[in-house]
């Protein structure tokens, strides 16, 4: 009986179904057997189109975002972020602060012109005079509207206060001080515009911009004294450790600091000397018009550096303190009057008062 052979299963398969199973076979081989070439290229092609698929979308998103606002912020005068307009700022809140200790924002110059007046230029530029007064301490006397010809002027692109910090002081002290609004959108606006960094410590000597800010705000012990405005008398270098000896009482008119071997005397603010010489009491005086019936008087000077008529600018050096006249030391007695009307400089004045 013949024996049929048993066929053995064909050991081929279609050319089609041949090339497809090792495509897989290498495909998986590679991605997992070799992983340092292929399985790295795919990687990094996908994070590549992931990355450029971002990018095109917050391009997008960004002009798309000012298109329907209907706005473009200045590149001089802007923060490169949205922050301060997604959380509830106002666009007219927003400029540049790069805070060089020169302003807390950067200012556009004007330089006065023959028949201006600051109502004309507040006006030019839509902002309050006091917005203009405050940002040149140095120049405009804080309390009359009077401008010379050739005076630059910084003059900020919103109304507000451009307020040095003063020693001690704290974020809240100076929020408090010159704005009617405290609430928490309000100190955020002046933190962002200023940039301030947590803790939110400033130093003396610093420049805050405070929106919608105004050092009349508050009330105060004498109408017409604005707070923030004055300088400390012994602001120079050579008067650090002077000391308070005597405050205002109704029998003493001023306060009384010492420097046992004198130091530089400088104007509070600026204003016009009105009088610089010899009083039998008081020995070498200067007494300065600041403008709205607001006076300084500085007493027992050793020496002095200003002549009656000259218009000294805030942090000018008017004299050297010393011990002439009725004196007991060597010291200073400082008075401030409103209206001839002696006033406690304390609230006005920023001194040392240890």
């Amino acid at each position: 009986m013949s024996l049929q052979k048993k066929q053995k299963p064909k050991k081929y398969i279609s050319s089609a179904g041949f090339f497809t199973a090792e495509i897989k076979r290498k495909i998986i081989s590679r991605m997992f057997w070799g992983r340092s070439n292929l399985y790295k290229n795919v990687v990094h092609i996908l994070v590549v189109a992931i990355t450029i698929s971002v990018t095109l979308s917050g391009i997008v998103y960004r002009v798309s975002d000012v298109s329907a606002n209907g706005s473009t912020l200045s590149g001089e005068y802007t923060i490169g972020s949205n922050d301060l307009l997604t959380q509830g700022g106002s666009i007219s809140t927003v400029l540049r602060t790069d805070n060089t200790n020169l302003s807390a924002l950067q200012n556009k110059k004007y330089t006065v012109q023959s028949g201006d007046s600051l109502d004309s230029i507040s006006k030019q530029f839509n902002v309050s005079m006091d917005t203009i007064r405050w940002a040149n301490p140095n120049v405009i006397s804080p309390f009359t509207n009077d401008i010379q010809t050739g005076w630059e002027l910084a003059i900020p692109e919103i109304n507000g206060v451009l307020y040095t910090v003063r020693e001690g002081q704290t974020l809240d002290d100076i929020i408090s001080l010159t704005s009617a609004n405290n609430d928490e959108s309000n100190r955020f606006n002046i933190i962002e515009l200023n940039q301030l960094v947590q803790p939110y410590t400033i130093n003396t000597g610093y420049k805050l911009f405070i929106p919608d800010g105004n050092l009349f705000s508050q009330s105060v012990e004498v109408e017409g004294i604005p707070r923030g405005i004055f300088i400390n008398p012994l602001s120079s270098s050579d008067c650090n450790g002077y000391q308070y000896q005597r405050g205002f009482t109704s029998y003493h008119d001023g306060i009384d600091l010492s420097k046992w071997d004198g130091c530089t005397v400088q104007a509070t603010a600026n204003g016009t000397v009105y009088y610089a010489g010899w009083e039998v009491l008081s020995g070498f005086t200067v007494k300065i018009d600041h403008g709205g019936g607001i006076h300084t008087y500085y007493y027992h000077l050793g020496d002095i550096y200003v002549r009656s008529g000259d218009r000294v600018q805030q942090g000018a050096s008017i004299g050297y303190m010393g011990s002439t006249g009725n004196s007991t030391g060597t010291h200073l007695h400082f008075v401030l009057k409103k209206d001839y009307n002696a006033v406690d400089p304390e609230p006005y004045v920023p001194y040392n008062k240890q």
